[in-house]
């Protein structure tokens, strides 16, 4: 009997920390590379500076480094949400972060098309 209680729990646990990828989570991924994309463009043009303090120390480093850094971050706090996801909270933090990365790669997009549309004027009448 013993060993059935121990089997229970823990089929119990694993089935509480498998890890499954939802829609949302994965849309948090994909949005955050954009993201990453998107500031990593202009900053190397230089029509922006990053503001975060941890990813423009990154940054300084190295691009590739700066990109890194923020994957790495996002998909370990993703990864902990998702091992939680039986919580209620995680799951509300997911799609929140997803709907705040939507809105960050769209307010890029609406950037890139500033930039396109004024891009002589933005290079200083620069040839390209």
């Amino acid at each position: 009997m013993a060993a059935t209680v121990e089997q229970a729990q823990g089929a119990a646990w694993t089935k509480r920390a498998s890890f499954y990828a939802s829609p949302a989570s994965v849309a948090l991924l994909v949005l955050n590379l954009f993201d990453g994309l998107f500031t990593l463009l202009f900053l190397q043009l230089g029509v922006a500076e990053e503001l975060n303090p941890v990813m423009r120390v990154a940054y300084e480093q190295s691009p590739l480094f700066f990109m890194l850094s923020k994957l790495l971050i996002v998909n370990a706090g993703l990864c902990l949400l998702c091992l939680h996801r039986h919580m209620k909270a995680s799951r509300i933090a997911i799609r929140a972060g997803a709907i705040i990365y939507a809105i960050i790669v769209v307010y890029h997009l609406a950037f890139l098309t500033h930039l396109v549309s004024h891009w002589p004027a933005i290079l200083g009448g620069r040839p390209v």
